[in-house]
Order: C-alpha cells, then structure tokens, then sequence
C-alpha cells in the first residue's frame, strides 16, 4: 500500500480493535514502522502476528517483558514519531515510554475518567448510559489516566448489545485515529488535558470468574434485562436450570407483580417469564445446556418447564 503520510507510527494492540485500526491505517497510507502484539502466551497473539505478517509489516516482540534490553533497543531503532495503542492489556513502563518521542497514544472506548477499565462496553449498557464514546489519551505509567488529547461522543441505542457496541467502536475508533494522525502530521504539538481527580465509574472486567456472569435474579427486572445484553455474545449471561447451565441472549420485561420468589418460573406460554426482585422477565432466546439452543418456544416444547420450578446458581 502506497503511503500519503511521513509520520513514523509504531502500532501496539491486540484484536479485535487492533485488527480494525491496523487495517484502517495501512489502507489510508499511513506509516505504519512496526507493530507490537500481545505476548507469545495470549490466545490472539498468532492471529495479530499473522495479519501483520500479511500487510508486510515489521514485527517487534518481546520474551517476557516490555521493559527487556533487547526490546526496548528495538523500538529505540524504529525512530517512530508517535505510538499507537489499541486495546493492550500491560502496563507500559517508564523506559517504555520514553522510547518514541511524540509518545504512546492510547484509543479507549469510554468517556474518560469514566469507565476506566478492561470491559466499558458492558458497564455502560448495565448503568444504562445514554451515551459513551473514544477517547483518545497519552499513556502513563498507569491504566486509562493519561492526559486527553481527544474526545468524540456516542450514543447508545435503546436495545444496544455488547456485540453491537463493540463492533460499532472500533470502526469509529479507527476512524477517530486516522482523523487525529492527519493532524498530527501537520502540527505534531498536540494540546493534551489532564484528566479530573476524584472517584468515577469502573469498568470492571465480567467473565465466568467467581461467576460474574450470572443472573442475580433478586435484581429488578429492568437491570437484569440490561445485563443480559450487556454480555451478549461474548460473555453471556448465565443462569441454572435442572441442573444444568443456561446462556440467556436475549429478554423483555415488565413492571408486572407476581407473588412467586425471585428466579421462579411463573409463566410457560410461549415465552418463559421468571420473577424477578421487582418485575418478571420474559426470556427469548437461550442455550440450555449442549442440548439446544433457540428461542423459549422451542424450549418448552422440548423440555416442559413448570411453574414454580427455579433458575438460579
């Protein structure tokens, strides 16, 4: 790919976002002198390296650390201008750092100071935000607290899934990036703010761990539906039935009393409505088990859930 642009960019990430980026900047002709990718012991560490590999750019990596003699040589070498940081899960060191001089610019998909984190795309949809957005800031010795040298808005819609959320910021973010480096090659005196002290919202990493991806059914209903899409499709949300783990991808719910306890079934028609701490949720579609997956018609046909039976952990 020809290059338009003479700025020395040096690219660290990690996929998807770093994929979307990478791709976005090679296209636009921008001076991609080498990407970084995850360490050797990550599950997407081959697929960063091969799509690299494929645009015919330089590989640096390192044995362990990113503070090594060996590595940090490397990157001195590479004479970039600016760095480029999407989605990487290490904390940079301060001789790190000091290695490019226009420094390490870092796209975080949240409004920050809130919603620093591993996972802001789902905090957001379970806090019921209206709005998140990029951010793009230098990088400290620490995560998501550099100074903010650009900001853009996004709004969330009304049945906003962690799926559609995610895909839909990294094409904005490379978007975001390649409108900031074309600026940056006409003015590389870049005005960056620091970021307000004080406590503000986390976006806390939800996995399987300590099960914090389960339903808790003395939740409302509302919540519990946000949450829902909140995890949907990469997490999942997860309850137990009969002994047995469901996936729960999509649900309605209501305000609707019921006088059954929390994670009970109180209704099996059509849809599967469970009670709730405050309203019932109707769930629609779900995995029950290696057995199935479908919507919870399908369900019950298959196998004949009953009122005042429970969900739970």
């Amino acid at each position: 790919m020809e290059k338009k642009y003479q700025k020395r960019i040096l690219f660290f990430g990690m996929p998807d976002m770093a994929i979307v980026c990478l791709t976005k900047l090679v296209l636009e002709g921008f001076n991609i002198v080498g990407v970084v990718p995850p360490h050797k012991s990550e599950d997407t560490y081959s697929l960063m390296c091969n799509i690299t590999k494929s645009m015919k750019l330089p590989l640096f990596e390192y044995e362990n650390k990113l503070d090594e003699l060996d590595f940090l040589h490397k990157i001195r070498q590479a004479n970039a201008d600016i760095a480029i940081v999407c989605s990487y899960n290490k904390k940079f060191p301060p001789e790190l750092l000091k290695c490019v001089k226009g420094g390490f610019v870092n796209c975080h998909p949240s409004l920050l100071p809130e919603y620093r984190g591993a996972n802001p795309y789902s905090n957001v949809i379970i806090n019921d935000e209206k709005e998140t957005g990029i951010t793009l800031h230098f990088m400290d010795e620490n995560f998501d607290t550099g100074n903010i040298a650009a900001q853009r808005k996004v709004s969330i819609d009304k049945n906003e899934t962690m799926g559609t959320l995610f895909n839909r910021m990294n094409y904005l973010c490379a978007d975001f990036i390649c409108e900031f480096l074309q600026q940056y090659e006409q003015n590389s005196n870049i005005a960056a703010m620091p970021q307000p002290q004080g406590e503000f919202k986390k976006a806390y990493a939800i996995d399987s761990k300590n099960m914090k991806n389960f339903i808790d059914w003395d939740k409302d209903a509302a919540y519990i539906e946000r949450f829902i899409r909140a995890l949907n499709p990469f997490i999942s949300a997860m309850t137990n039935f009969r002994g047995i783990f469901v996936k729960v991808y999509s649900a309605d719910w209501s305000d609707k009393k019921t006088k059954y306890e929390p994670g009970t079934i109180c209704g099996v028609k059509d849809t599967l409505a469970v009670a709730t701490g405050k309203g019932i949720l109707y769930i629609k579609t779900l995995q029950f088990g290696s057995f199935m997956i479908g919507d919870a018609k399908s369900f019950i046909e298959k196998f004949k859930p009953q009122i005042g039976e429970k969900l739970g952990r």
